[in-house]
């Protein structure tokens, strides 16, 4: 009888958990992929997708979906949120394109209802950074004017809200100084609805994500409609986080999760839908422990990909040990792989001599047999004015026409340079993209703290359409999950890029000098007021010679042998 019930207690249990999450979807996955030169890329991917009715109430009463981000919808009248945190820098020539590109420091930009004004859409995107810096800890309360512009053909939203496409409801900024660390993961992980020891964030650990060649962790917020009207809409919340570890330092090629984060796999999350690991398995000669559940074959833009699954939910469930491990063995060719070069890959470097003028240069290297269409948008600060009539798109000798051309000039202290500058590559050819620039004084007060380290310059951002999938693992536009880019073919791919972020060092003054001022100026004061002070302030007075102090003996003999005075 007692049986009975406390079955009954747990069959109403489990549907009032159904009931109260049947408008919520949150799935975990883990992409696992080698790359060249003994490096591995490991992808994590959790999203959260809330079905809701678009008023105020309905964002106040969250279930899986942090309220903390449900709130910025609230309080502000935007439809897509993008923030990354990256250190590093990713290798596109050698690892190919990663699921998310990210630039180095952090990136923010948001996409605003149309119905704001200019001058509403100012105050909410600063409102909404510093909001953002006290929410993950980080620097987003720099983002300024100064540093902040409207991207016109670089960036598209993501999300199925009613609006007409303007530039003029979008805001982006970047601060590559912005490093990343433990402080920022922290409030990253209290985010998702999972306890920290479980699932797929139990292998999240400091200690292992910040000693990577290659790391970033992002949020990526959006709204869609559900209807025409958009009276119900889907929240989704989409946090990664994109790792390289480099094997060298494991001591070898062959690996496992227990070596890469330090300990094995502390099962599925409780309240996830699905739990999924994807290793890819495309031309390797390698043994894999356990062999994977399912074998996947993604077939897309003329390259095909070939997937290991493992449903981490089914794997915990069939009575086998709860923590999870899988490993690498037995690799057979120890030979470097040879691989072709991704269809497009860029470098970025300063040119110049001198502290009057230099150079900035973006390499754009094009491998497919086809010319490709191509969008550089770049945001210098204010300190580094630019001059657009010395622009120059070169292929060896021979110039190349620019296809159109954005141009915001800036203004010191006021406004950033934005420059958006669309072109044709040709098959199988590099271009150089340069444009010069003025080393230019700041005042003493606008240097950072080591003003001898330099200012940064934010990466390059380079779009463009590939007609190829070769090296491309990017989630399609329409796609929340990893699973659903399997066998999506398309008749392009989009694809954004990153470059390096570049450090120039400015005409400095000598910062020690005022130092070296202040102490010769106090010795000077401190060697003059002495004697003086003593002159003015005491008076000299003579004083009567003391008789030297006699030794022992004299005073013993003047004793013994002293005379009777004579009374007088």
């Amino acid at each position: 009888m007692k049986k009975i019930e406390f079955l009954l207690i747990f069959a109403i249990s489990l549907s009032l958990t159904n009931a109260k999450y049947h408008n919520n979807v949150f799935s975990e996955e883990l992409v696992i992929k080698e790359l060249n030169n003994n490096f591995v890329n490991t992808y994590f991917q959790f999203t959260t997708q809330w079905n809701f009715k678009t008023n105020e109430n309905d964002l106040l009463h969250t279930d899986l979906l942090s309220r903390s981000i449900s709130e910025l919808f609230l309080h502000y009248d935007i439809i897509e949120l993008h923030v990354t945190l990256s250190n590093g820098l990713w290798k596109h020539e050698f690892w190919g394109f990663p699921v998310e590109s990210a630039g180095s420091g952090a990136e923010l930009y948001v996409w605003f209802k149309n119905h704001l004004s200019e001058e509403e859409i100012k105050r909410q995107w600063i409102e909404l950074s510093e909001a953002l810096s006290g929410l993950l800890c980080a620097s987003f309360s720099f983002v300024e004017e100064t540093n902040t512009i409207s991207p016109q053909y670089s960036y598209r939203p993501t999300s199925s809200w009613n609006m007409p496409l303007n530039s003029s409801f979008i805001r982006y900024a970047a601060l590559p100084r912005e490093v990343v660390c433990t402080e920022n993961l922290t409030p990253w992980k209290k985010l998702l609805p999972c306890d920290p020891q479980e699932g797929f964030m139990s292998l999240l650990n400091a200690q292992y994500i910040y000693s990577t060649n290659f790391h970033s962790l992002g949020i990526h917020v959006r709204q869609l409609c559900v209807d025409k009207s958009c009276s119900n809409a889907i929240l989704e919340s989409k946090q990664t986080v994109n790792l390289v570890h480099d094997l060298k330092l494991f001591g070898g090629s062959e690996w496992s999760i227990r070596k890469l984060f330090g300990q094995g796999l502390n099962g599925a999350c409780s309240v996830s839908s699905s739990s999924k690991i994807y290793l890819d398995i495309t031309d390797k000669d390698f043994e894999i422990s356990p062999r994977p559940q399912k074998i996947i074959t993604s077939k897309k833009g003329g390259s095909e990909a070939t997937y290991g699954e493992y449903d981490v939910k089914k794997w915990t469930g069939t009575g086998i040990s709860k923590m999870v491990n899988i490993a690498v063995i037995n690799k057979k060719n120890k030979a470097i792989p040879i691989s072709s070069p991704p269809p497009l890959y860029a470098k970025r470097f300063l040119q110049g001599t001198g502290k009057e003028r230099g150079k900035i240069v973006n390499q754009i290297t094009n491998t497919h047999w086809s010319s490709l269409n191509l969008v550089v948008m770049e945001n210098f600060p204010w300190f580094v004015p630019i001059y657009l009539h010395t622009l120059k798109l070169r292929v060896g000798n021979k110039e190349i026409k620019v296809t159109d051309i954005k141009y915001n000039p800036g203004e010191q202290r006021k406004r950033a340079y934005h420059l958006e500058v669309a072109f044709t590559i040709p098959a199988k050819s590099t271009v150089e993209m340069s444009i010069d620039f003025d080393y230019i004084f700041l005042r003493w007060q606008e240097y950072p703290p080591d003003a001898n380290h330099g200012q940064y310059i934010p990466s390059s951002v380079i779009s463009t359409m590939l007609p190829i999938a070769l090296n491309y693992t990017s989630l399609p536009i329409e796609a929340s999950l990893y699973a659903e880019s399997f066998n999506a073919t398309r008749s392009s791919y989009f694809l954004r890029i990153h470059t390096e972020a570049l450090l120039i060092n400015l005409p400095t003054p000598d910062f020690s000098m005022p130092y070296n001022v202040i102490c010769l100026a106090c010795t000077v004061v401190a060697l003059a007021f002495g004697p003086l002070h003593n002159m003015t302030t005491k008076r000299l007075v003579l004083q009567k010679k003391e008789e030297a102090k006699k030794s022992f003996l004299a005073r013993l003999k003047d004793k013994l042998f002293k005379k009777k005075e004579k009374p007088e």
